[in-house]
């Protein structure tokens, strides 16, 4: 593995732990301060709407500076908005639309840093190794959802909110450190720095253009807007349905995050047998049968199993329409096409979390 990028992807694994901790603090806060299903689940709305508005822009900024310092701004982001939300809950300010408020600051932050990192997974790795790199990157981030979630359950639990919002924040500034003292070669193009308005109108184009982004980009927007349902939902599934504490919802989403890491372990064996057409629709069954069990069970074991089961799905699809959109563009242009993929399946499970928590409500 090339060792630039085998840090960040590690020091991003720490980061990642400490966000998926946050999550469920953050979800099981809003849970016991609103009774409202609606806010709980814009709890996921919050954290994928920043994407949604700012993506394009990020990637803009991706194509036409250096990507390595748009990643460093975005982490900056997230470390200030996440000590603001920790020092917020130490004072006791725990309104739940502040508590959205901070979620959409640090989403901010990962949606500057997003389109910047998976850009520059091209500059770092040769062109062969892409495929493995991107599937990598969900595998490592599934990884760490086996754990992640339980363990932010027993810090809340046994520590307190306060303390797991102060543990996230210094697992933040893991990858600030290490992007701050890694550095890479930048492949050089010979067309000059476009205008922002320029800039956005070729990606857009472009992508417009591409039959095969524009057919993962409908696809990733549909299954982002019916399948976040699982997950917006779950911490009111387990307060009234399931009747567990925060224990329970870390442990269920660890669940989720295990089906997913199998899956991704899979990955390759499963191109290799199947077609990514045959791989997309069982993805979409899992999660049919994932939100289906959901609904009828009482039982947190065969919750946890129908998770399971939802996660394999949920990394086997954004597995595929990830790798079809990275290798679909060029690189003077893939930080864009990135960019607008992000903006369009964030924006339909932004719309998705307010659909279903307006349902459930």
């Amino acid at each position: 593995m090339q060792p630039t990028f085998r840090s960040i992807w590690l020091a991003t694994q720490v980061s990642s732990l400490g966000w998926l901790m946050q999550t469920v603090a953050i979800s099981w806060l809003m849970a016991t301060i609103s009774t409202s299903d609606l806010m709980v689940a814009l709890v996921q709305a919050s954290s994928n709407l920043p994407a949604f508005i700012l993506s394009v822009f990020a990637g803009v900024l991706a194509d036409n500076f250096s990507r390595r310092r748009v990643m460093f701004a975005g982490r900056c982001l997230m470390v200030i908005a996440s000590a603001m939300l920790t020092a917020s809950v130490a004072l006791g300010f725990v309104d739940p639309w502040m508590i959205l408020g901070f979620s959409f600051l640090i989403a901010s932050g990962g949606a500057l840093n997003d389109p910047a990192w998976q850009a520059s997974v091209g500059d770092i790795v040769d062109r062969r190794d892409v495929p493995a790199a991107v599937t990598l990157l969900s595998v490592g981030f599934n990884t760490v959802r086996t754990v992640g979630p339980a363990l932010g359950g027993i810090v809340v639990a046994s520590f307190g909110l306060m303390t797991a919002f102060a543990v996230t924040t210094l697992t933040y500034l893991v990858p600030l450190a290490t992007i701050w003292r890694c550095k890479w070669k930048v492949r050089s193009s010979p067309l000059p720095r476009e205008p922002m308005r320029t800039a956005i109108y070729d990606g857009l184009r472009f992508t417009a253009m591409s039959s095969e982004i524009k057919a993962a980009i409908a696809r990733g927007t549909l299954f982002g807007l019916a399948s976040i349902a699982i997950l917006a939902l779950l911490p009111v599934v387990v307060r009234d349905q399931l009747g567990g504490g925060p224990l329970a919802y870390g442990a269920l989403m660890a669940g989720f995050g295990t089906g997913a890491v199998f899956a991704g372990l899979s990955n390759s064996l499963f191109r290799r047998s199947l077609s990514q057409e045959r791989l997309m629709r069982l993805s979409c069954v899992a999660c049919a049968a994932c939100s289906l069990s959901l609904a009828m069970t009482s039982s947190i074991a065969v919750a946890a199993i129908a998770l399971a089961l939802g996660g394999a799905g949920w990394v086997t699809a954004w597995s595929g329409v990830g790798v079809s959109v990275q290798l679909a563009s060029p690189r003077w242009v893939v930080g864009r096409t990135i960019s607008i993929y992000y903006a369009l399946i964030d924006g339909g499970i932004a719309l998705g979390s307010w659909v279903w928590g307006t349902v459930a409500e």
